[in-house]
């Protein structure tokens, strides 16, 4: 058997061999073909990859633009609407000059600050305090705007007010002049008031409480010493005003004090103003009016003042700093006059024509502590 192998091979091994290598390199090849159509070679895979990434990039370019130029539209077409509506800017004289900014701290009224940074922290407290009301100390402390609709003072509270030529009473000092009036407020507390001597003490001004209204009660009464002391202030030749101490909720409580108020000083020369006296009873927490709103207590000055009004006086309003701020919306109210009662540092912006800057004072004629007043009306 070997010898018959041996021979068959010699004869048609190598001619067989040639054959299968050319069938199995055709198979071999056609197949490796597949696979690459199938699967491409990793470079082909990470080329496709980049492609798509890029055009992923185009597109979002485009997009950024189509937005950004529909944004420029828009703010062409608004400032076109609105260009009739603007101030032309005049920069004649400007753009062709150079502007040198600098501080020198040598000069008057600067000495005092040592750099920048001071200049402007007060720079920023003088604007704090033309802009807002401050309660409590800065910056722990709650802010109330100033409304733009009431009249400010031009007071400087620390350099305007002082005693006067007498020396005995504080007064107001405007340009060298004294434009203020010694005025007191008095009530059945101060008994019998010789007026003669308030008078010749240099009073010129009385404001008279009329009446009030319980607080526990409601109920309203006058002042006890009311008309005696209307009679003796206008006898001795000073002018008169009156108060009413309110307790009032609402505005028809309001009215009716101030109807009250007009019954009692019915046939009396009143020519200083008819005054409601509204504020928040701390010695009492249990006070009918501590517990109305800031709309309510308005309502109820409101409805005194007009009423006054319509009767051919000149209302006013009584209140601390906290009375004006706090408790009552000013607007409403900015038109009538104010009296501000303040007896430390006085930190008010509106317009007072009345100024109560002592409860412990001594006037001749009268026995008691008397509330004492600068007038400037």
């Amino acid at each position: 058997m070997n010898n018959e192998y041996d021979e068959y091979e010699a004869d048609y091994g190598a001619e067989y061999d040639d054959e299968y290598e050319a069938d199995y390199r055709a198979e071999y090849e056609t197949e490796i073909k597949r696979k690459r159509v199938e699967k491409p070679e990793p470079n082909e895979a990470l080329r496709r990859k980049v492609v798509r990434y890029r055009k992923q990039v185009i597109a979002y370019r485009v997009l950024l633009g189509l937005i950004l130029v529909a944004v420029a539209l828009f703010v062409v077409i608004m400032v076109f609407e609105n260009r009739e509506k603007a101030e032309p800017v005049d920069f004649s004289g400007v753009l062709d000059e150079k502007i040198a900014f600098h501080i020198d701290k040598d000069i008057e009224g600067l000495g005092e600050f040592q750099d920048i940074k001071s200049m402007i922290d007060d720079n920023y407290m003088r604007y704090l305090h033309k802009a807002y009301i401050l309660f409590g100390e800065y910056p722990d402390c709650e802010y109330y705007k100033i409304s733009p609709n009431v009249k400010r003072n031009d007071f400087d509270w620390n350099k305007d007010f002082y005693v006067n030529s007498d020396g005995l009473y504080y007064s107001y000092f405007k340009d060298g002049e004294d434009k203020g009036r010694v005025a007191i407020d008095v009530s059945e507390f101060q008994g019998d008031i010789e007026w003669d001597k308030v008078r010749d003490a240099g009073v010129e001004v009385a404001i008279i409480r009329i009446g009030y209204r319980g607080y526990g009660t409601g109920a309203m009464k006058s002042d006890t010493k009311a008309i005696s002391n209307i009679e003796g202030a206008l006898a001795a030749g000073l002018e008169v005003g009156v108060y009413f101490f309110s307790a009032a909720i609402n505005r028809e409580e309001g009215i009716e004090e101030a109807n009250f108020c007009l019954d009692m000083i019915k046939g009396y020369n009143i020519t200083q103003p008819v005054i409601i006296d509204s504020e928040y009873i701390a010695e009492d927490e249990s006070a009918r009016s501590n517990s109305i709103s800031v709309d309510d207590r308005t309502d109820v000055v409101v409805g005194f003042c007009e009423t006054v009004k319509n009767a051919g006086y000149t209302p006013m309003i009584y209140g601390s700093r906290d009375q004006y701020l706090r408790y009552l919306n000013i607007d409403p109210i900015g038109d009538y006059e104010f009296w501000l009662a303040s007896y430390d540092t006085t930190d008010f912006p509106y317009h007072t024509e009345g100024y109560q800057y002592s409860r412990y004072g001594y006037v001749d004629g009268i026995i008691a502590y008397v509330d004492l007043d600068v007038w400037m009306r």
